[in-house]
């Protein structure tokens, strides 16, 4: 799976009641994948995705957050906006708003990764304040 396979997964997910929008914006460098809404709320979201993580627990995985987008999330966040970096691999979802951090171990990834259904649930909570239980 590609990135643009998990964020297609991602807004196949949700409640059909929440706006997504897949941004491709060629002009304005840094802004995030996507931009979610509901009755509740909205957020931004930068998406990477990694098919093959490393065998050991101390191999690092690099986010690769370009310096644009780090300056990007890094402004809105502190506006108020909610937005947060997504590393994901298969059906595992790290969330992160320390948007400077290189990255991360296996280990941590794997310590600190929720489920997919349950980051689903925090998109929905976030945007129309329910999940889909």
């Amino acid at each position: 799976m590609r990135e643009k396979e998990f964020i297609n997964k991602v807004h196949r997910h949700l409640s059909k009641s929440i706006y997504r929008w897949k941004i491709n914006d060629a002009y304005h460098g840094g802004v995030p994948d996507t931009f979610y809404s509901g009755r509740n709320g909205h957020c931004f979201i930068e998406y990477k995705y990694k098919e093959k993580l490393p065998k050991k627990d101390s191999s690092q995985i690099i986010l690769n957050l370009s310096p644009q987008q780090r300056i990007w999330l890094t402004l809105q966040h502190s506006n108020n906006v909610i937005c947060y970096a997504v590393l994901a691999s298969e059906d595992k979802v790290f969330v992160t708003q320390e948007f400077n951090m290189p990255g991360l171990t296996l280990k941590d990834f794997n310590e600190q990764s929720i489920p997919f259904k349950e980051y689903i649930q925090l998109l929905e909570n976030i945007t129309i304040g329910e999940t889909n239980d």
